[in-house]
């Protein structure tokens, strides 16, 4: 897995490996909401802490997320981070992450680029990735829906599957998992994931962040359609794919 280098102007753009064919064709203002806007392009947006758009290219729909930084630094630096490297950008580490795991068969998004933009000692970042399509969040789908034992197996199994590969999601949570139309279960946004090497002690501390994620979204809405069962459901399908 490799990640090409385009030269555009002031901005650093960055194809993964898969994407050659996009090569002559990939533009600074891909990563310009106001292109997508001019283009009529815009096919809708999720508002979380920050806003991602979603954009039609042909007949393709993608994610356009910009990069920003959490707790209290972002009030000193917004959306800006020091510069050490071009592998070392958050959006260079995700694609090349993603590339990495959509190869290797994981229920993920397919990457499409990202793009750097340095200004000094800093840099900004934002990165392109394909939309899953028919899918939502479990928060939506637990908002209306109760899951059967089954899907609470497919997640548990979904989630064991990547930590048998190494890969620690560092905000693995309700929001960050979707399912689509044919039941089948992906995780999203790896900013700030990575692959691991060391002991499993982090896979359970995983998997506790996510019980901790579900607690709080009963909390915000008690009609949510999650309990115990549904956890104990969740860990026999990880027990049952995680031997």
């Amino acid at each position: 897995m490799s990640i090409s280098i385009i030269a555009k102007g002031t901005s650093t753009l960055l194809l993964p490996e898969m994407n050659q064919q996009l090569t002559g064709l990939v533009r600074s203002n891909w990563f310009d909401i106001a292109f997508w806007q001019s283009q009529d392009a815009i096919m809708g947006s999720s508002q979380g802490r920050n806003i991602t758009w979603f954009v039609g290219h042909k007949n393709d729909e993608w994610v356009l997320r910009h990069y920003y930084r959490g707790g209290l630094v972002e009030n000193i630096l917004g959306d800006k981070y020091l510069f050490t490297g071009l592998p070392r950008t958050r959006c260079f580490q995700e694609l090349q992450l993603l590339e990495h795991m959509y190869q290797s068969g994981l229920p993920v998004p397919k990457p499409i680029a990202g793009r750097v933009k340095k200004s000094g000692l800093f840099y900004r970042a934002d990165i392109l990735i394909e939309k899953i399509h028919h899918a939502q969040d479990l928060v939506a789908t637990l908002g209306t829906t109760p899951l059967p034992e089954s899907e609470w197996h497919a997640i548990g199994a979904t989630i064991a599957k990547f930590h048998q590969a190494g890969i620690f999601h560092s905000d693995l949570n309700a929001h960050n998992i979707l399912i689509d139309k044919n039941n089948k279960v992906f995780l999203i946004d790896f900013d700030k994931c990575q692959k691991r090497h060391d002991s499993e002690t982090w896979q359970q501390k995983n998997l506790e962040r996510l019980k901790r994620s579900f607690n709080k979204e009963k909390v915000k809405n008690n009609s949510l359609n999650f309990n115990l069962q549904c956890w104990k459901w969740l860990l026999e399908g990880y027990a049952t794919f995680h031997h």
